[in-house]
């Protein structure tokens, strides 16, 4: 079982991002160690523990969340090694973000599939959103494919449903060569204190704080 330090927590986001990636070593118990450190493993540790502000979002799975304060305030997704992570961010009519998070194979069938399920999420919450706010995208990718199809085939979905614009960040990550106990998580969490204030860390622990108010 992996313990979060509380001292790590700050009003609700949790510094999950090590200084430093471990060796593999010889010894077995500093291995199972270094793997429980992990951000992903340090998320599903407090899932299983019963933590209900936390959703994990499976491969070939897309899913949607109202953060709240008091209820949701993380959303994730792990395994991306050579999938493509797509999020969306926005605001509800109520001043609380919605997010949404999609993580399918590069596969042409699994792009389709992707599209069509963060359409699906967009008919069931664009009701909810508040149209003076730009949302954002958020692409997770593997940095050898910069013109990833899965790129123009979201644009030209986005572009049809979110007439007043929208942005686009898009952070790509290794995908070779990696280190032993490399993450794979795409991470998306909300300071509970003020919801406006998001950090997203992907692949490699690559870390960027976020002002939906900027």
């Amino acid at each position: 079982m992996v313990t979060v330090n509380i001292s790590k927590m700050v009003k609700g986001i949790v510094n999950l991002t090590r200084k430093v990636i471990p060796a593999l070593s010889s010894d077995r118990l500093v291995n199972i160690k270094s793997m429980n450190e992990m951000p992903e493993s340090i998320l599903a540790s407090l899932i299983r523990n019963g933590d209900k502000s936390i959703v994990q979002v499976g491969m070939n799975q897309c899913a949607a969340a109202r953060i709240t304060q008091n209820g949701i305030t993380t959303i994730f997704t792990d395994g991306l090694a050579g999938c493509n992570s797509v999020g969306l961010v926005t605001k509800g009519l109520d001043g609380n973000p919605i997010a949404m998070l999609s993580h399918y194979t590069p596969l042409s069938t699994s792009r389709a599939n992707q599209v069509e399920a963060l359409t699906k999420q967009l008919n069931m919450y664009e009701y909810y959103f508040d149209k003076s706010f730009k949302p954002k995208i958020f692409y997770n990718l593997r940095e050898n494919e910069p013109n990833n199809p899965i790129l123009s085939q979201c644009r030209e979905m986005l572009n049809e449903r979110l007439k007043n614009g929208y942005d686009e960040i898009i952070m790509p990550y290794k995908n070779t060569q990696r280190p032993h106990f490399f993450s794979t998580a795409n991470i998306f969490q909300f300071n509970s204190s003020n919801l406006n204030e998001l950090k997203v860390t992907g692949v490699g622990e690559v870390e960027k704080n976020i002002n939906l108010l900027l």
